[in-house]
């Protein structure tokens, strides 16, 4: 039995009894069904009928089913929901007085560039973007769809127009990138009239160099720089927003690397010695920052080198480069 089919196996079994009237009750608005999205969050739209359902039950995958209320005289429904990589089948319950009504769901595909198997969405899957000049319409009612001037700079992020719909953006992480802390979503994202907007331009290089325009320099005075490093991709490693790990990664550092380096993860690329072991890449203290973990980054930098593996220092000698941990 394959995921989607256990996913709905268990909506069914948590409401088995359904009230329903031809299926009435509510209808998605957005997103369109069978859509895939590059970002973990997103909000769905729904059209209510007017005292149909007092409340929506959502179930995505094994996240914890969430519960929204509805006003009596409200027209529609919109809430935030946390995906999954891969695919996601989101399942809507209406619930009036605590009776499930009415069920509709909808398929979102999560595509993750850092993850080989999520990388491909189905071939029936359309890109999704709310932003549009007529998806906004349907919204502008109970939003500020558009930025004035003191949008670019608001005294507190949320004077932002982008707040409501984005908060998680803003809050709930660890470490926020400044533009996020400060609510200047506008100093990344383009303000431009068009048919899609907000967008960002690419390589991401283009938004990230002119700020950490001093990292650049040094990664640009090595001889070999790390391929997301040399084609621009930075937010392939680092969430643009906030994180719940320093320097804004997407993962722990080790898990990260071996996305892509997946031979590398037993730590036998550096030496089995005397005991048949490899170097440790995660599990044991970093020597040169006793109150983080030895990860990849530890030997290797993660942007930028002089050797083709990227160590951190020079390894004409190996004997010597390992005393830079391992001190007589």
């Amino acid at each position: 039995m394959n995921q989607y089919i256990l996913q709905t196996a268990l909506a069914i079994m948590l409401f088995p009894t359904i009230d329903c009237q031809a299926n009435t009750g509510f209808s998605v608005q957005f997103p369109p069904d069978n859509s895939f999205v590059e970002n973990e969050q997103i909000s769905i739209v729904l059209n209510l009928e007017k005292q149909a359902v007092d409340g929506i039950q959502v179930i995505t995958g094994e996240n914890v089913p969430t519960e929204i209320s509805v006003r009596p005289d409200s027209s529609n429904a919109c809430f935030g929901v946390t995906l999954n990589k891969g695919m996601n089948t989101v399942n809507l319950l209406g619930l009036k007085q605590g009776k499930v009504v009415v069920r509709e769901e909808v398929k979102i595909f999560f595509r993750s560039a850092l993850f080989p198997k999520f990388r491909d969405p189905p071939a029936d899957f359309n890109r999704y973007f709310f932003h549009l000049t007529n998806n906004e319409k349907s919204c502008a009612g109970c939003h500020r769809m558009e930025p004035t001037l003191s949008s670019l700079r608001p005294g507190k992020p949320e004077e932002s127009p982008c707040y409501d719909c984005h908060t998680k953006k803003f809050i709930n992480n660890t470490f926020i990138h400044n533009p996020a802390a400060q609510g200047t979503c506008f100093a990344c994202h383009e303000v431009l009239q068009g048919e899609r907007k907000y967008t960002t331009p690419k390589p991401d290089e283009k938004v990230c160099y002119p700020c950490h325009n001093s990292q650049v320099k040094e990664w640009k005075s090595k001889k070999i720089m790390h391929g997301p490093t040399a084609v621009g991709q930075c937010t392939l490693c680092h969430n643009p927003h906030g994180s719940e790990r320093p320097a804004l990664l997407r993962m722990q550092t080790t898990d990260l690397c071996i996305n892509c380096h997946e031979d590398k993860a037993s730590g036998a690329h550096v030496i089995a010695g005397f005991f048949g072991k490899g170097h440790p890449v995660r599990g044991v203290k970093n020597p040169f920052n006793p109150d983080r973990e030895f990860t990849c980054a530890g030997c290797h930098n993660p942007h930028a080198g002089n050797t083709q593996n990227l160590l951190n220092h020079d390894n004409s000698n190996m004997a010597v480069y390992c005393t830079h941990c391992h001190k007589k």
